[in-house]
C-alpha cells in the first residue's frame, strides 16, 4: 500500500509540474500581447521641436530716402557780360549807307517772275500817255492797257477803257494814249501781255500797275 501511494504521490507531482509548465508557457505569450497592446494605447510625452525648425520672424528693410537735388544759390550763377562785336564793312562802301544790291533795270522787260514791268504815266487834259520798254519774250503777243478810276460810283463800276498796242519786232519802248478820261480824278494804269498758256491758247497776264495820276 505504501508503495502505491508512493507511485499516486509521484504521478500526482509529475502531472502538477507538468501543468505548472504548461502554465508558464502559456502565460508568455499572453503577457507579450498584453504589453504590446498596453505600449500602443498609452499616449506618448510631447517632445518639444528643435529651435531652428520654427520660422523667425522677417524684418523688412525700407530703402532710404533719395536725397534732395542740389539747388546752386543764385550768387553762385554766372552772369554773362556784354562784350564788343566787330562788325566788318564791305570796302568801298562808307559807314551808315546801305549799299545798292538791286540789279539794274533790264532794257527789254524786268528780271523778276512773274515779270513786272511798271508803265510810265503822263498825265494831260483829260487825257494821259502811258510808255514803256518792250519786253523781251519772244510768246508776248500784244500788249493792252487800262485806266482804272480811283473814285467809285454807286452800283456796278463801269468798264474802264482800255488801249491795245502790238508787241514790236525790236526791244524799243511801246507808248499808248488815253482821252476822254475824268480830269481831277485819279487812274491807276494796269499793263497786261497777251501770252499762250501751256495749251496754246491766249490769255491776258498782267505784269505791271502804274502810281495813281490825277488826270488834268
Amino acid at each position: 500500500m505504501a508503495r502505491r501511494a508512493r507511485r499516486r504521490g509521484r504521478g500526482t507531482g509529475t502531472v502538477a509540474a507538468v501543468a505548472a509548465v504548461g502554465l508558464i508557457a502559456l502565460s508568455g505569450p499572453v503577457t507579450e500581447v498584453a504589453a504590446t497592446v498596453t505600449a500602443s494605447r498609452t499616449a506618448l510625452p510631447a517632445v518639444p521641436a528643435p529651435a531652428a525648425a520654427l520660422p523667425r520672424p522677417v524684418t523688412v528693410v525700407a530703402p532710404p530716402p533719395a536725397a534732395p537735388a542740389a539747388v546752386p544759390p543764385v550768387s553762385g550763377v554766372d552772369v554773362p557780360r556784354p562784350r564788343q562785336v566787330e562788325v566788318r564793312v564791305r570796302p568801298g562802301v562808307p559807314h551808315g549807307v546801305l549799299p545798292d544790291t538791286d540789279p539794274p533795270p533790264s532794257s527789254c522787260g524786268g528780271y523778276a517772275n512773274p515779270r513786272q514791268i511798271l508803265p510810265g504815266v503822263v498825265p494831260g487834259v483829260a487825257s494821259a500817255t502811258v510808255s514803256w520798254q518792250a519786253d523781251g519774250h519772244t510768246e508776248v503777243r500784244r500788249y493792252r492797257v487800262q485806266a482804272v478810276s480811283q473814285r467809285l460810283v454807286p452800283g456796278l463800276q463801269p468798264e474802264p477803257p482800255s488801249s491795245i498796242a502790238p508787241q514790236p519786232a525790236d526791244c524799243v519802248p511801246v507808248t499808248v494814249a488815253f482821252a476822254g478820261l475824268t480830269s481831277g480824278v485819279p487812274y491807276v494804269f494796269w499793263l497786261e501781255e497777251e501770252v499762250p498758256d501751256t495749251f496754246g491758247v491766249l490769255r491776258w497776264v498782267q505784269v505791271g500797275t502804274s502810281q495813281p495820276v490825277t488826270i488834268g
